[in-house]
């Protein structure tokens, strides 16, 4: 029996249909299509049939409390299964491949008003404004919204991040992990921490001049997994997957930055590495794939102690010693004992640099300097 029939765009073209039937999804491309909707996927006259929903129409799918907030919202017109979550806020999911209809957005915000703003519900009042709109994967509570940069005076697209009780200052954990992640060379997207020290803000890296989408997908995409499936799997099937998808002449340079970065997670203890936090950006297809920017790492083990890595290496979630990275290195990543060697000293140095911003950031909230002093103690500066 046929329950959903939802129209499929890329880039604003009409692709496909996505139908659910016989408890089962499928997606046909159109005779015309064009684009691919996922690397997974190509283009093909046969159906793409799954028994669960394609991990590609699954990767932005709101969790967590924006989850909860749209679902409130609907569910008196709207059974709010996956195929229901998608006829509402299919329009609006962030990237290229979008739902049902194309929406044009008009947005009176600018940067400075969210980074200034004194208002102490400031993210509830967008998550009311924007939640609809929000088609952002994540547990955190997080926005997708536009807002004007005074500095190149147009709407430029972001991502607006708060956090929870339990995470006290989670804003400014991952403001100082995205610092060092920067700081060891790694591309990461725009950031910014609002003055109230409330909101971590970032800029979309997949949004052209033009304002068209590059492809992105990320690891549970491109190991075929659900966003359930986001803590299955290893470093080392990632290593497989930028070895298959990233174009030729990027994919040496991949495989120095994942490792750089798996690397980094260690050093700043972020056990939180997991599928969806990896991936893959593209103009077309295979020839032009390119690794993402690095990009949500916080330090967990300020929140859980004994917090462990989110994936295994070497068959282990753990701390692993240097045998183990320097096996990775080299077996996995194609890193000479040298390249190994100037990897870790580069990431020892952006802690070490990161550690002297803090010490200079400054506060007179007693604890917010409590909890950078604890920021700090998580970090290591050895493997």
């Amino acid at each position: 029996m046929k329950e959903h029939s939802l129209k499929v765009f890329v880039n604003n073209t009409l692709t496909g249909g996505l139908l659910k039937e016989n408890d089962q999804y499928v997606f046909n491309y159109g005779a015309d299509a064009k684009k691919l909707v996922s690397l997974t996927m190509p283009l093909r006259s046969t159906s793409w049939v799954s028994k669960t929903l394609h991990p590609i129409f699954q990767m932005n799918m709101p969790e967590g409390a924006l989850r909860e907030v749209i679902k409130d919202h609907f569910s008196k017109i709207e059974k709010m299964d996956d195929m229901g979550f998608l006829k509402i806020i299919g329009p609006y999911v962030l990237g290229r491949v979008k739902f049902e209809n194309i929406i044009s957005l008009k947005s009176h915000l600018s940067l400075d008003e969210i980074l200034t703003s004194q208002k102490e519900n400031l993210f509830e009042e967008l998550m009311d404004r924007f939640a609809l709109r929000s088609g952002v994967s994540g547990v955190q509570p997080k926005l997708l919204l536009s807002a004007q940069n005074k500095t190149t005076m147009k709407f430029e697209h972001y991502i607006v991040k708060s956090w929870q009780k339990e995470y006290r200052h989670l804003a400014l954990n991952e403001y100082f992990c995205m610092c060092a992640v920067s700081s060891a060379g790694l591309e990461t997207p725009e950031f910014y921490m609002s003055d109230d020290l409330s909101l971590f803000i970032m800029k979309r890296f997949d949004v052209k001049e033009d304002n068209s989408y590059l492809g992105f997908e990320d690891m549970c995409v491109l190991t075929g997994r659900g966003t359930d499936e986001k803590y299955d799997g290893s470093y080392e099937e990632i290593v497989r997957v930028i070895k298959d998808v990233i174009a030729p002449p990027y994919r040496k340079e991949a495989l120095k930055i994942f490792f750089t970065a798996l690397v980094m997670n260690h050093f700043l203890q972020n056990g939180d590495g997991h599928l969806k936090n990896y991936g893959i950006i593209y103009e077309n297809d295979y020839e032009d794939a390119k690794l993402a920017p690095i990009y949500d790492v916080i330090t967990t083990t300020v929140y859980i102690k004994s917090d462990i890595p989110a994936l295994r290496l070497g068959d282990a979630k753990l701390w692993w010693k240097e045998k183990t990275y320097k096996t990775f290195a080299k077996l996995s990543c194609g890193l000479s004992n040298k390249e190994y060697e100037e990897v870790i000293v580069n990431c020892q140095n952006a802690i070490e640099r990161t550690k002297k911003e803090i010490d200079v950031y400054q506060t007179d909230v007693s604890e917010v300097k409590e909890f950078l002093a604890l920021l700090k103690m998580s970090w290591k500066d050895e493997i």
